[in-house]
């Protein structure tokens, strides 16, 4: 077996059996040794530059690594593709989306090509599984020119800072720099940045429901510490000291979990806080209800 094969196929293991045209140059294959290859049956052309080992499985990663090296280096994992690589939620789709700059819009791969007249510096960009991609910020802020619905918009929000990909502040103002004249799709992301700075949508909901009752923003995920450990981290407080803890499907099932919640709060009334806590129906369907408590809450700890 020719040397050469060995390396593109040891190569190849590492990217979803994907091989570039540039990574065949790199070990000395040409393009008549790799038309040979591929009439023996040993490798299978998948786009432009791009190959995969014969018998490979046709999978999203393979069809994705092979659209980012049709790109030859002038694209970068963006979009929906991105979000799913960063594991942001609700983005599970099989779809291959990459972002280039203007004056690549003529590039063709697998999946959709869309270009920005806006520089994607190296601060924007991120390496996962060997690929170039954008960050989860830069994602957010590009997310009109992939048409996110609202829903996914929020998601990638949301799921982004709770993953500590991006500060909720940070991403505001830069939503805020970006688009503050822009149109159409731009409106929905500024939008949706009105309540963001939770982790769920739940807590979305929660500060929806806030805002049209027209109660004070609260703090959230604030954190206390005693002796150098987190004693309490609290969805929400508000003026006064008033706490009210969003609790979704799921959670605080369990006796070690319910001990470790009835202790947490133990903490938190010891420091004159208020806690109240409203399940996921409570805030989904009763706003009105739960901002009600919310107002009979802020009086008492006036």
């Amino acid at each position: 077996m020719d040397e050469r094969f060995r390396s593109i196929a040891a190569l190849a293991a590492t990217q979803h059996s994907v091989v570039s045209v540039r990574q065949f140059q790199s070990v000395g294959v040409d393009s008549s040794l790799r038309m040979k290859w591929q009439h023996r049956g040993l490798i299978e052309r998948l786009g432009s530059r791009s190959y995969a080992m014969a018998g490979s499985p046709d999978t999203w990663s393979r069809a994705l690594i092979a659209a980012h090296f049709d790109l030859d280096g002038a694209g970068y994992v963006a979009g929906r593709s991105a979000a799913r690589l960063m594991r942001l939620d609700g983005f599970d789709a099989d779809v291959i989306e990459h972002l280039v700059a203007r004056g690549g819009r003529s590039r063709r791969s697998g999946g959709v090509v869309v270009s920005t007249r806006v520089p994607v510096p190296r601060r924007d960009l991120q390496r996962i599984e060997g690929l170039w991609v954008v960050r989860a910020e830069r994602l957010i802020v590009d997310a009109p020119l992939f048409r996110f619905s609202q829903a996914e918009t929020e998601n990638a929000i949301d799921s982004a800072i709770r993953l500590r990909l991006t500060a909720e502040q940070r991403l505001r103002t830069r939503v805020i720099a970006e688009h503050r004249s822009s149109l159409n799709g731009s409106r929905m992301l500024l939008d949706a940045m009105v309540d963001s700075g939770g982790e769920s949508r739940l807590e979305r909901w929660f500060l929806a429901l806030c805002r049209r009752a027209g109660l004070p923003r609260p703090v959230l995920q604030k954190t206390y510490r005693a002796d150098g450990r987190v004693v309490a981290r609290v969805d929400a407080e508000f003026p006064g000291g008033l706490v009210v803890e969003v609790a979704g499907h799921g959670t605080h099932s369990s006796r070690r979990q319910r001990q470790l919640d009835e202790q947490r709060r133990t903490e938190l009334t010891l420091r004159g806080k208020r806690v109240i806590t409203f399940t996921y129906d409570d805030v989904r369907d009763r706003p009105d209800w739960v901002a009600t408590q919310v107002s009979k809450g802020l009086r008492l700890a006036a």
